[in-house]
């Protein structure tokens, strides 16, 4: 893949599939978890990662190269699995809240990681819940991501002139 943002998914993508035990599907964001209520519970096994390339900024450095400031935004999406009120049986809340311990685990191998070569390293900067009218739990965790980009940099090469040196120049002691 020649493009940075294809290398930044993959690496991310394997980056989870690798080091978070428990997560059952882990794609781009597409709108799976789009929150409407003419749908029927996406197809897609919970829990499940969702990566989104949310914001990307750019500005010029020189001869056509950019530095890149990026939005990152990983979905985790949790099927319910019980009840967590006071009044339901330890075990049960265990399990209902078990999803703070997943998230905790996607963040520790994501955060402080540079997913390709030549990047910054990704840096949370926002955690949120997405307010639904369905069952479905969507914690969404944005991280910032810096690199530069040279791809369309001018390819400049630069000659210099030779130095002619004569004799009859005096140097001063």
């Amino acid at each position: 893949m020649n493009s940075p943002f294809a290398n930044i998914f993959l690496a991310i993508q394997q980056r989870i599939q690798n080091n978070v035990t428990g997560i059952n599907y882990i794609d781009q964001d597409l709108g799976q978890l789009k929150n409407d209520r003419n749908t029927t519970r996406p197809n897609i096994s919970f829990p499940c990662v969702l990566i989104d390339f949310e914001d990307f900024n750019f500005e010029d450095i020189a001869e056509n190269a950019q530095t890149a400031n990026a939005t990152i935004v990983l979905r985790l999406g949790l099927a319910p699995f019980s009840n967590s009120s006071q009044v339901t049986p330890t075990g049960y809340i265990a399990s209902a809240i078990s999803y703070y311990d997943l998230e905790w685990s996607l963040h520790k191998a994501i955060q402080g990681w540079s997913p390709i070569d030549d990047t910054g390293y990704m840096m949370r900067t926002e955690v949120a819940t997405q307010k639904r009218n369905d069952t479905i739990r969507v914690r969404e965790i944005r991280y910032s991501l810096a690199f530069e980009d040279y791809s369309t940099a001018n390819n400049i090469q630069r000659v210099s002139e030779p130095v002619h040196i004569s004799p009859q120049i005096q140097l001063p002691l």
